[in-house]
């Protein structure tokens, strides 16, 4: 739940409260000392570990201590919005603070600092040389999620994905048995199914997300799209995942070749 509280949630889609969950939201906001969580710090280009540093409400700091002292109607009550800040481990002068509108029927992010397309854009670059041209697109289906735009950014999504296919299907068209013209003719879960002995597993695997940003171009609302955003960029970003890995294994078989064939031919003289 403080991932997808802090880190995850769009600023001003609502999030629920009910019994399910009340509990836990109020206790993170509220009760927050032994909080933390994992993100890229902007500052220190790496990935660090956020703990709790300090919260404030209106004039009142560290707001109740105890949890089991917590009125949650009085809570409830308070007219101003909550800021919650934590502290990058690598360095405590790197902080990231977060604001909070809090009612009985939701809670809404209403500010944090740095942004989310700030921590997302960083924690990204490391897709360049695996998006080529696409890093565009990802930066920017990144940024419209940070401005609450959710359809717009599925559609970035989308295109990123078609092209990680249509990478692979150049490749296919150089093989003497590959057919094109089924493949034109095939859905995209198929085209997957015909590139998946080129295609990393994890994409053949997940081949239904593309079902999934279609259907949120489409279909489905603002607010929904919202929702499913971060988990529809961890696949993408699961994919490239793998596509680095490979990229890297190649390099590497490149350069061990390469040794071997240099150092056999230093060794014949």
């Amino acid at each position: 739940m403080i991932e997808k509280l802090l880190l995850e949630l769009s600023l001003y889609n609502p999030l629920s409260i009910d019994e399910s969950n009340e509990t836990e939201i109020l206790d993170i906001l509220y009760m927050n000392r032994a909080v933390q969580f994992d993100s890229h710090c902007i500052e220190c280009g790496k990935d660090s570990t956020f703990r709790f540093y300090s919260r404030n409400q209106g004039n009142t700091s560290e707001y109740h201590q105890n949890r089991y002292l917590i009125d949650y109607s009085e809570i409830y009550s308070y007219p101003v919005p909550l800021q919650v800040a934590f502290k990058c481990q690598r360095d405590v002068n790197h902080i990231y603070s977060f604001n909070f509108k809090v009612s009985q029927k939701e809670v809404i992010k209403i500010g944090q600092y740095p942004s989310s397309a700030s921590i997302d854009l960083a924690e990204i670059q490391k897709y360049r040389k695996a998006l080529k041209g696409d890093y565009r697109d990802f930066s920017k289906s990144i940024g419209l999620f940070s401005h609450g735009v959710g359809a717009g950014s599925f559609v970035y999504l989308r295109r990123i994905f078609e092209n990680l296919i249509e990478e692979k299907r150049q490749e296919a068209l150089k093989e003497g048995t590959w057919d094109d013209s089924v493949y034109q003719q095939s859905r995209m879960d198929e085209k997957i199914n015909l590139l998946r002995h080129l295609l990393p597993a994890i994409l053949v695997e997940t081949r239904s997300i593309y079902g999934i940003l279609s259907k949120g171009i489409h279909e489905l609302s603002e607010e929904e799209c919202l929702t499913l955003f971060p988990n529809v960029k961890l696949a993408i970003e699961l994919i490239l995942d793998e596509k680095i890995y490979l990229l890297e294994q190649q390099s590497k078989i490149q350069s061990v070749k390469r040794f071997v064939s240099e150092t056999v031919e230093a060794l014949k003289s």
